[in-house]
């Protein structure tokens, strides 16, 4: 009976390192489909050149990774990871990490979502330097990049993963996106316009489903946030006479 609890915990524990990637690195990758990014055909709108520069980190730095283990617990039906900054973190729930600059990479993204939407003379990310290159400037806080990730075993404990060969849900992800955007005029410092947006994606993974999906959902909250930004700027020059 001994060995038989050994032998099912042994392979728990491997499906579990299975489930989580076996090393796998997922990258932030943006846009998530370029067809589904806003853009004014009839453009530009405005005769402005706007720089992006690298968001300010404003997020917390807590990352709690041990309670997914326990799930091995009997009678506890499910194992869960909760990361304020995932791109630090080492386990996920079918990956290993997330190689993700926030400050850098979501710039960049604002920067690319803003010149394929054909609403400005021209958009661009720079570090700061070059920055009079454009009259507008778009800055940005990043105020949460929160994961949540669980795996569940069905209360029990080292024998849940056989319901996973079965087909039934081995856990579920959670990727949440909150920034502060707004756009200044860059010799005068004018508030030109500013919102914050919070965005949240959930996909419930299997071993033959959504695999390896755990951070896939924060590009599609930046292309989600930017469509929402770049019509809300539009909307809100139009009405305060803005060119």
């Amino acid at each position: 009976m001994l060995v038989k609890k050994i032998a099912a915990l042994l392979f728990s524990i491997s499906l579990l390192a299975t489930l989580n990637g076996c090393g796998t690195t997922a990258k932030f990758v943006y846009p998530d489909d370029n067809g589904k990014l806003i853009r004014f055909t009839d453009g530009p709108a405005y005769a402005k050149k706007i720089v992006v520069t690298p968001f300010e980190e404003m997020r917390g730095s807590k990352n709690q990774t041990g309670t997914y283990f326990l799930y091995l617990i009997p009678l506890m039906p499910y194992g869960w990871g909760e990361y304020e900054r995932p791109d630090a973190a080492r386990m996920f729930n079918t990956i290993q990490e997330f190689n993700f600059t926030p400050s850098e990479d979501l710039a960049k993204a604002a920067a690319y979502s803003l010149r394929r939407s054909n609403l400005f003379e021209d958009a661009f990310f720079s570090f700061g330097g070059d920055k009079e290159k454009a009259q507008w400037i778009l800055e940005g806080e990043i105020l949460s990049t929160e994961y949540r990730g669980s795996i569940w075993s069905y209360c029990l404990s080292a024998y849940g993963p056989v319901l996973w060969i079965l087909g039934l849900p081995a856990g579920r992800s959670h990727n949440d996106l909150s920034l502060a955007l707004r756009v200044k005029d860059v010799q005068t410092k004018d508030l030109l316009w500013e919102k914050t947006y919070s965005v949240t994606s959930v996909v419930t993974q299997g071993l033959y489903y959504s695999f390896g999906y755990d951070v896939k959902g924060y590009s599609v909250l930046m292309q989600d946030i930017m469509n929402d930004a770049i019509a809300d700027m539009n909307r809100e020059f139009q009405e305060k006479g803005i060119k």
